[in-house]
């Protein structure tokens, strides 16, 4: 039986694709080795940040209005983090950053997965500026700093952009199985292997 794949949709300045990234990991824990191959792809929550990006305190405060609902927004996503063993830190964050670079790098990046779990991580635990180019190669020093400067890799993100406008995502993360069935958030692990299931049951009869 050949692998089913799984193509999830993720920015990496989503905490909800961060959650998701390891709901899935939870879910393929019982699959059988190569039964599952999971492609990642690009998406921007907010295209038109700047590549400097923008104080994160200020951005957040025009986004989402006055710090009581901020707080409110990271404490609801940081409990649910929590109950997948992520300890959120907000509040070291300083930069709102612009995420097409570090899309970019994940995707020059021998082990994407690896990849887009660090800056995940570096970003949403250690308040890393992942938009800036210096710390992106910093924390991943397998990216080839020629191929990042060159611009390497921006068909492929562009490509992963042009089809969730094709297949109408407007919210991360999104899991497609088997380009047959796909669900939209950071669903429970059940959910996820329902999915799966779903997905090749229609292989199946296709």
């Amino acid at each position: 039986m050949s692998a089913i794949t799984v193509d999830v949709w993720s920015d990496l300045v989503c905490p909800w694709c961060f959650v998701g990234k390891h709901r899935l990991e939870r879910a393929l824990a019982d699959e059988e080795p190569g039964s599952v191959e999971v492609r990642w792809h690009a998406f921007q929550l907010d295209p038109d940040i700047p590549a400097e990006g923008y104080d994160a305190d200020a951005y957040y405060r025009a986004r989402f209005g006055d710090p009581a609902r901020i707080a409110e927004i990271r404490d609801r996503v940081r409990a649910a983090a929590a109950q997948d063993g992520l300890d959120l830190r907000f509040e070291l964050q300083k930069r709102a950053p612009n995420t097409l670079l570090a899309h970019r790098a994940t995707k020059i990046a021998p082990d994407p997965a690896a990849a887009i779990e660090t800056l995940f991580a570096a970003h949403f635990q250690h308040g890393e500026d992942i938009g800036d180019r210096d710390t992106i190669l910093r924390l991943l020093p397998d990216v080839d700093p020629a191929a990042l400067d060159r611009g390497d890799a921006a068909d492929l993100v562009a490509a992963d952009l042009d089809m969730a406008a094709q297949i109408g995502i407007s919210g991360v993360p999104f899991f497609v199985a088997g380009m047959r069935v796909a669900v939209s958030g950071a669903q429970p692990p059940e959910v996820l292997r329902e999915l799966l299931a779903e997905g090749r049951a229609r292989e199946a009869a296709a």
